[in-house]
């Protein structure tokens, strides 16, 4: 609960989600995913230019996503993004903005299969932090499931409608930053 408490909310919603999770019994909220709350971390990572985004491939969603992951027991929240953008992505040159978070969501979970087993809906507690990151990087399979988007064209990769503006929020906090 340290992290949610210790988050300073940038806008109305992160505020309401924040209060929520405050008011919640904190048997509810573990980073085990068997917890129906759960915590985990996603990457911004923005070209030097602010033109590209990367981003992979998300197979349950279809569609493509910031990197991020659950958080694992007795990891910190910054390590816990800068482990999931690298296994994720081979990035490593990714330099942040801040080892503070610059976001946090209340993410519902639909039920679905992972790996041919049943999980049932959840809400994920996620912290996203920033990035700048170089298009020349290495990256684990570039023409798969990992590319740089033109954040202009966002619309045309990312099939889920609510993250969009998620996203593009994301993006301007991050162009404010030098």
């Amino acid at each position: 609960m340290d992290w949610i408490k210790n988050y300073e909310a940038k806008n109305k919603k992160e505020a309401e989600d924040k209060d929520h999770l405050l008011r919640l019994d904190e048997r509810l909220i573990s980073v085990d995913r068997s917890a129906p709350y759960h915590y985990t971390t996603s990457s911004m990572v923005l070209d030097r230019e602010k033109n590209k985004l990367l981003m992979i491939y998300h197979k349950i969603y279809r569609s493509w996503s910031w990197p991020g992951g659950h958080v694992e027991e007795g990891e910190e929240l910054f390590y816990s993004a800068l482990r999931e953008l690298y296994e994720e992505t081979g990035l490593r040159r990714a330099k942040p903005l801040s080892e503070k978070p610059i976001a946090l969501e209340l993410m519902p979970v639909a039920s679905h299969e992972r790996k041919g087993e049943k999980v049932d809906s959840h809400f994920h507690i996620n912290f996203c932090f920033g990035f700048w990151g170089e298009e020349g990087d290495t990256l684990l399979h570039p023409d798969e499931n990992r590319m740089w988007v033109p954040v202009d064209k966002l619309d045309a990769f990312v099939a889920e409608d609510h993250m969009l503006p998620i996203y593009r929020e994301l993006l301007e906090r991050m162009r404010s930053y030098d």
